[in-house]
Protein backbone atom coordinates (compact mmCIF):
# COMPACT_ATOMS: atom_id res chain seq x y z
CA UNK A 1 0.00 0.00 0.00
CA UNK A 2 2.90 2.16 1.12
CA UNK A 3 4.48 2.10 -2.74
CA UNK A 4 0.81 4.18 -3.85
CA UNK A 5 1.13 6.79 -1.10
CA UNK A 6 3.68 9.89 -2.73
CA UNK A 7 3.79 11.39 0.27
CA UNK A 8 2.54 11.15 4.15
CA UNK A 9 -1.36 10.54 3.92
CA UNK A 10 -2.92 9.74 7.26
CA UNK A 11 -6.55 9.21 6.33
CA UNK A 12 -8.14 5.72 7.47
CA UNK A 13 -6.53 2.86 5.51
CA UNK A 14 -10.07 2.23 3.85
CA UNK A 15 -10.27 5.81 3.15
CA UNK A 16 -7.20 5.62 1.11
CA UNK A 17 -8.50 2.23 -0.87
CA UNK A 18 -11.59 4.11 -1.46
CA UNK A 19 -9.40 6.82 -3.09
CA UNK A 20 -7.68 4.68 -5.69
CA UNK A 21 -10.81 2.98 -6.42
CA UNK A 22 -12.75 6.49 -7.54
CA UNK A 23 -9.53 7.35 -9.18
CA UNK A 24 -9.43 3.66 -11.37
CA UNK A 25 -13.72 5.16 -12.22
CA UNK A 26 -12.12 8.66 -13.07
CA UNK A 27 -9.28 7.21 -15.35
CA UNK A 28 -11.96 4.96 -17.07
CA UNK A 29 -10.72 1.38 -15.65
CA UNK A 30 -13.65 0.65 -14.87
CA UNK A 31 -17.04 2.33 -16.55
CA UNK A 32 -20.23 2.50 -15.12
CA UNK A 33 -21.96 -0.78 -14.93
CA UNK A 34 -18.59 -2.31 -15.06
CA UNK A 35 -18.62 -5.30 -12.02
CA UNK A 36 -15.50 -4.44 -10.07
CA UNK A 37 -12.61 -7.47 -9.43
CA UNK A 38 -13.51 -9.31 -5.62
CA UNK A 39 -12.56 -7.82 -2.26
CA UNK A 40 -10.15 -10.62 -2.48
CA UNK A 41 -8.03 -9.74 -5.60
CA UNK A 42 -8.62 -6.26 -4.36
CA UNK A 43 -7.30 -6.57 -1.04
CA UNK A 44 -3.96 -8.40 -2.87
CA UNK A 45 -3.87 -5.44 -5.19
CA UNK A 46 -3.77 -2.47 -2.65
CA UNK A 47 -1.65 -4.90 -0.21
CA UNK A 48 -4.14 -4.52 2.61
CA UNK A 49 -6.93 -6.77 4.33
CA UNK A 50 -10.22 -7.80 2.56
CA UNK A 51 -12.08 -6.16 5.60
CA UNK A 52 -10.02 -2.98 4.44
CA UNK A 53 -11.66 -3.49 1.14
CA UNK A 54 -15.07 -3.93 1.90
CA UNK A 55 -15.27 -1.25 4.69
CA UNK A 56 -14.03 1.31 1.37
CA UNK A 57 -17.03 -0.83 -0.81
CA UNK A 58 -19.57 -0.12 1.92
CA UNK A 59 -18.40 3.11 2.27
CA UNK A 60 -18.40 3.90 -1.52
CA UNK A 61 -21.87 1.98 -2.10
CA UNK A 62 -23.50 4.16 0.84
CA UNK A 63 -22.73 7.14 -1.44
CA UNK A 64 -24.25 5.13 -4.27
CA UNK A 65 -21.00 5.30 -6.08
CA UNK A 66 -21.16 1.43 -6.64
CA UNK A 67 -24.20 -1.17 -6.30
CA UNK A 68 -23.80 -4.75 -4.70
CA UNK A 69 -25.54 -7.56 -5.22
CA UNK A 70 -25.46 -10.72 -3.14
CA UNK A 71 -24.17 -13.86 -5.22
CA UNK A 72 -22.96 -11.17 -7.92
CA UNK A 73 -20.70 -8.55 -6.92
CA UNK A 74 -19.94 -5.00 -6.92
CA UNK A 75 -20.67 -3.03 -9.87
CA UNK A 76 -19.71 0.36 -11.00
CA UNK A 77 -23.16 2.84 -10.70
CA UNK A 78 -24.62 3.44 -13.46
CA UNK A 79 -27.84 5.93 -13.96
CA UNK A 80 -30.48 4.33 -15.83
CA UNK A 81 -34.47 3.34 -14.28
CA UNK A 82 -33.13 0.75 -11.94
CA UNK A 83 -30.34 3.99 -10.84
CA UNK A 84 -30.51 4.49 -7.43
CA UNK A 85 -29.25 8.46 -7.84
CA UNK A 86 -31.82 10.22 -8.56
CA UNK A 87 -31.66 14.29 -8.15
CA UNK A 88 -35.23 15.37 -9.07
CA UNK A 89 -38.36 13.62 -9.09
CA UNK A 90 -41.96 15.02 -8.98
CA UNK A 91 -45.64 13.03 -7.88
CA UNK A 92 -48.73 13.69 -8.40
CA UNK A 93 -50.43 15.75 -5.40
CA UNK A 94 -51.78 12.63 -3.83
CA UNK A 95 -48.23 11.05 -3.90
CA UNK A 96 -48.98 8.91 -6.87
CA UNK A 97 -47.44 8.75 -10.16
CA UNK A 98 -46.90 10.95 -12.70
CA UNK A 99 -47.20 10.43 -16.54
CA UNK A 100 -43.32 10.02 -17.65
CA UNK A 101 -41.97 14.24 -18.55
CA UNK A 102 -41.84 15.52 -21.87
CA UNK A 103 -39.61 18.02 -23.27
CA UNK A 104 -41.89 21.09 -24.83
CA UNK A 105 -40.10 23.07 -26.35
CA UNK A 106 -35.45 23.48 -25.94
CA UNK A 107 -33.24 26.00 -27.12
CA UNK A 108 -29.56 26.76 -26.42
CA UNK A 109 -26.47 29.46 -26.21
CA UNK A 110 -22.59 29.06 -26.09
CA UNK A 111 -21.28 32.39 -24.40
CA UNK A 112 -19.01 33.50 -21.82
CA UNK A 113 -19.52 32.55 -18.50
CA UNK A 114 -20.76 35.16 -16.25
CA UNK A 115 -19.25 35.77 -12.83
CA UNK A 116 -21.62 34.19 -10.72
CA UNK A 117 -21.43 31.37 -13.25
CA UNK A 118 -17.61 30.98 -13.15
CA UNK A 119 -18.07 30.63 -9.32
CA UNK A 120 -20.40 28.58 -9.35
CA UNK A 121 -18.80 25.81 -11.97
CA UNK A 122 -14.95 26.83 -10.84
CA UNK A 123 -14.17 28.39 -14.09
CA UNK A 124 -11.20 30.21 -15.17
CA UNK A 125 -12.39 34.31 -16.57
CA UNK A 126 -13.22 33.96 -20.30
CA UNK A 127 -14.27 30.50 -20.52
CA UNK A 128 -17.07 29.32 -22.85
CA UNK A 129 -20.63 27.91 -21.44
CA UNK A 130 -23.37 26.72 -22.85
CA UNK A 131 -26.65 27.44 -21.47
CA UNK A 132 -30.27 25.44 -22.37
CA UNK A 133 -32.86 26.62 -21.85
CA UNK A 134 -35.84 24.45 -22.11
CA UNK A 135 -39.76 24.20 -20.84
CA UNK A 136 -40.84 20.40 -19.47
CA UNK A 137 -44.13 18.85 -18.93
CA UNK A 138 -46.20 15.83 -17.95
CA UNK A 139 -47.39 14.99 -21.28
CA UNK A 140 -48.39 18.25 -23.47
CA UNK A 141 -49.21 20.20 -20.27
CA UNK A 142 -46.19 22.53 -19.23
CA UNK A 143 -45.08 22.29 -15.80
CA UNK A 144 -41.19 23.43 -15.32
CA UNK A 145 -38.77 25.61 -17.07
CA UNK A 146 -35.18 24.90 -16.35
CA UNK A 147 -31.92 26.68 -17.58
CA UNK A 148 -28.90 24.63 -17.26
CA UNK A 149 -25.16 25.43 -17.72
CA UNK A 150 -22.61 23.48 -18.84
CA UNK A 151 -18.85 24.44 -19.34
CA UNK A 152 -18.95 24.05 -23.42
CA UNK A 153 -15.20 22.20 -24.03
CA UNK A 154 -16.01 19.78 -21.47
CA UNK A 155 -19.44 19.05 -22.91
CA UNK A 156 -18.70 19.89 -26.66
CA UNK A 157 -22.55 19.46 -28.71
CA UNK A 158 -24.27 18.79 -25.69
CA UNK A 159 -27.17 20.35 -26.21
CA UNK A 160 -27.68 18.74 -29.61
CA UNK A 161 -27.41 15.66 -28.08
CA UNK A 162 -29.96 16.07 -25.59
CA UNK A 163 -32.83 13.75 -26.54
CA UNK A 164 -31.17 10.90 -27.67
CA UNK A 165 -31.69 9.37 -24.10
CA UNK A 166 -34.91 7.76 -22.78
CA UNK A 167 -36.96 10.73 -20.79
CA UNK A 168 -34.24 13.21 -22.05
CA UNK A 169 -31.96 12.27 -18.92
CA UNK A 170 -29.41 14.97 -18.92
CA UNK A 171 -27.10 12.37 -16.50
CA UNK A 172 -27.27 9.55 -18.36
CA UNK A 173 -26.33 11.64 -21.78
CA UNK A 174 -23.23 12.84 -19.46
CA UNK A 175 -22.32 9.15 -18.34
CA UNK A 176 -22.93 7.68 -21.41
CA UNK A 177 -21.68 10.13 -24.50
CA UNK A 178 -18.93 11.82 -22.17
CA UNK A 179 -17.76 9.50 -19.23
CA UNK A 180 -18.67 11.96 -16.33
CA UNK A 181 -20.82 11.41 -13.58
CA UNK A 182 -22.59 13.47 -11.39
CA UNK A 183 -22.85 12.00 -7.55
CA UNK A 184 -24.23 14.39 -5.60
CA UNK A 185 -26.34 17.69 -6.10
CA UNK A 186 -26.73 20.79 -3.55
CA UNK A 187 -30.17 22.37 -3.83
CA UNK A 188 -31.55 25.49 -3.02
CA UNK A 189 -35.61 26.29 -3.00
CA UNK A 190 -37.60 29.24 -2.77
CA UNK A 191 -40.93 30.67 -3.88
CA UNK A 192 -40.63 32.96 -6.31
CA UNK A 193 -43.79 34.89 -8.51
CA UNK A 194 -43.93 34.10 -12.13
CA UNK A 195 -42.49 36.57 -14.63
CA UNK A 196 -44.15 37.63 -18.05
CA UNK A 197 -41.95 34.88 -20.04
CA UNK A 198 -42.46 31.99 -17.49
CA UNK A 199 -46.44 32.43 -17.45
CA UNK A 200 -46.64 32.36 -20.96
CA UNK A 201 -44.53 29.13 -20.92
CA UNK A 202 -45.91 27.48 -17.90
CA UNK A 203 -49.73 29.02 -18.97
CA UNK A 204 -50.08 30.64 -15.22
CA UNK A 205 -51.10 34.38 -14.52
CA UNK A 206 -48.48 36.81 -13.90
CA UNK A 207 -47.51 36.21 -10.25
CA UNK A 208 -48.43 33.12 -9.48
CA UNK A 209 -45.99 31.42 -6.87
CA UNK A 210 -43.65 29.06 -8.58
CA UNK A 211 -41.03 26.47 -7.23
CA UNK A 212 -37.47 27.61 -8.05
CA UNK A 213 -34.76 25.26 -7.26
CA UNK A 214 -31.62 25.97 -7.82
CA UNK A 215 -29.17 22.96 -8.03
CA UNK A 216 -25.03 22.65 -8.37
CA UNK A 217 -23.98 18.69 -9.34
CA UNK A 218 -21.07 17.27 -8.71
CA UNK A 219 -18.43 14.90 -10.10
CA UNK A 220 -16.75 11.80 -8.79
CA UNK A 221 -13.98 14.46 -8.22
CA UNK A 222 -15.98 16.67 -6.11
CA UNK A 223 -15.60 19.29 -9.03
CA UNK A 224 -19.00 21.02 -10.48
CA UNK A 225 -20.30 19.54 -13.48
CA UNK A 226 -23.24 21.61 -14.32
CA UNK A 227 -25.65 24.21 -12.47
CA UNK A 228 -29.21 24.40 -13.30
CA UNK A 229 -32.01 26.88 -12.01
CA UNK A 230 -35.83 25.06 -12.11
CA UNK A 231 -38.83 27.17 -12.16
CA UNK A 232 -41.72 24.62 -11.65
CA UNK A 233 -45.73 24.84 -10.99
CA UNK A 234 -46.78 22.96 -8.33
CA UNK A 235 -50.05 23.57 -8.56
CA UNK A 236 -50.81 19.70 -9.52
CA UNK A 237 -47.88 17.79 -8.52
CA UNK A 238 -45.19 17.65 -5.59
CA UNK A 239 -41.35 17.92 -5.64
CA UNK A 240 -40.22 14.60 -4.29
CA UNK A 241 -37.09 14.24 -2.17
CA UNK A 242 -36.31 11.09 -0.33
CA UNK A 243 -32.92 12.04 2.17
CA UNK A 244 -31.05 8.84 3.33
Amino acid sequence: MSETVQEPDFSPLYRQVKDLLLKRVMSGDWKPGDILPSEIKLAEQFQVSQGTVRKALEEMAAEHLVVRHQGKGTFVAARGKESPIHFFSMVAADHGLLPARTTISKTHVVVTASPNEQKKLKLDAGTEVVRIYRVRGVGDIPVFIEKIVLENDRFPNFANLMGSQPGDNTYVLMEQEFGIQAVRADEWLRAVPAKEREAKALKVDMGDPLLQIDRISFGLDGKPVETRTMRINSKDCLYSNRLS
